[in-house]
């Protein structure tokens, strides 16, 4: 009953303005997703509960609203509404009690199956319309599990925690009035034989709260901006990021929710106010393991990754540079946290693996600047990356098979 639902949001009232767990749902007029996926749609509003802190907004959407921003949901008389702790269909005249309690609710809306054909990597897409209310749509025949049927139901968990992000307004939603105003640059992308050819560096436009953050990661006091990949600035650039959540791509080993990304979605406003508010005692556990570039330095930012090798292998020949393939990683060995077994790295492991150009030449999403699509191309390590043009790309020595969280150690010698 849509009781049950309301009395689960009405526990989450704020206390003399103060921020409150953040109440979401997601209402779908198409009927569940598969099992796995329905689950961890589930597990993903757990996750935005418990990191997200919100006030109340002064302007609740209204049925109304929604009919006017989706108007295929005028067509349905009953939907189906998921929270972080119950699933069950009501009638659509009911949503309106919901959306009264609510602090933001997605609406999955119909993918254009022909575009779908289209573009098989293509598997989902999400827009905020205005806080508190998004859209998300997915394409199910794309589903990676078809091709890949041990993947682990955890990718399909960073996959509704990305597209919701981008709901709620990551990369999307700009407070116009404080812009930091990054130009882009150009720069040489050399390659392993020197040979380098021209590439556009473009800055997140709003970073002014993760750019601190991200210069202490990575160790270099000169970082110009949060980099972005390409002109529509709605990702974090998968070079210089890796296996963080809001990247192009998703990795299947997981993608991590780092303090960088903290920063940019609470610097996500609505109107003159800070919108969403970090549970940092929440969220800690999982963004103090983003270890992606940790204190590689300037040479990592502003070069490639051949140059970025063989500059480290010169001046520091004991660091380890993982998961970049070098010989600094000869001696090296990792463990996962908590654990005493120890596996060696090898340059047996390595493949040249694509590092994504810039997203505005992909063929997926096209150039529509108020949409976010995420797309899939899975590679012989089972990556899912977003479409380029094969000009666009950038490939680097990745290790292969390296776990999302590692702690590099040296290895133990033998006998």
């Amino acid at each position: 009953m849509i009781f049950l639902l309301l009395f689960n949001f009405l526990c989450y009232f704020s206390v003399n303005g103060t921020p409150h767990p953040m109440k979401i749902a997601v209402i779908s007029g198409y009927g569940t997703l598969d099992s796995d996926m329905q689950t961890e749609l589930q597990n993903s509003l757990k996750w935005f509960q418990s990191a997200f802190l919100v006030n109340k907004s002064s302007n609740p959407v209204t049925i109304k609203d929604v009919f006017q921003s989706i108007p295929e949901y005028q067509k349905f008389s009953s939907v189906l509404v998921q929270t972080h702790l119950h699933r069950q269909n009501i009638k659509l005249q009911d949503v309106q009690q919901l959306l009264e309690v609510a602090d933001f609710t997605v609406f999955v809306i119909a993918q254009d199956p022909r575009r779908c054909a289209r573009d098989p990597d293509l598997l989902a897409e999400a827009m905020p319309i205005v806080p508190p209310l998004a859209t998300m749509s997915i394409c199910l025949k794309n589903n990676p599990r078809h091709r890949n049927p041990s993947l682990d139901s955890r990718f399909f968990f960073d996959l509704f925690r990305h597209e919701i992000l981008h709901g709620l307004g990551y990369g999307m939603i700009i407070d116009k009035s404080s812009l930091t105003h990054r130009p882009s640059e150009k720069y040489i992308w050399r390659n392993s034989n020197g040979i380098g050819h021209p590439e556009m560096r473009q800055f997140l436009d709003f970073d002014d709260f993760a750019l601190k953050k991200a210069k202490s990661h990575f160790g270099c006091d000169k970082m110009k901006g949060i980099d972005a990949d390409g002109e529509r600035k709605n990702h974090l650039n998968e070079y210089i990021f890796g296996n963080e959540l809001m990247t192009t791509h998703l990795e299947a080993s997981g993608n991590i929710f780092s303090w960088i990304s903290v920063g940019i979605i609470e610097r996500t406003f609505n109107g003159k106010e800070q919108w969403y508010h970090i549970n940092r005692t929440f969220v800690a556990p999982e963004a103090n393991q983003y270890s992606y570039g940790r204190n590689f330095g300037c040479d990592f930012l502003q070069r490639s990754c051949h140059e970025f090798i063989k500059i480290t292998e010169k001046l520091r020949p004991n660091m380890s540079i993982a998961p970049f393939c070098s010989k600094n990683n000869r001696n090296k060995c990792f463990k996962l946290p908590g654990s005493e077994l120890v596996y060696k790295m090898s340059d047996k492991e390595c493949e040249m693996r694509r590092v994504i150009g810039d997203e505005s030449v992909s063929s997926c999403g096209g150039n529509e600047h108020k949409s976010h699509s995420l797309c899939f191309l899975m590679t012989q390590s089972t990556i899912y990356h977003l479409q380029t043009d094969k000009q666009q790309q950038r490939r680097c020595p990745i290790i292969k098979h390296l776990p999302v969280n590692y702690e590099v150690v040296q290895c133990p010698r033998a006998g």
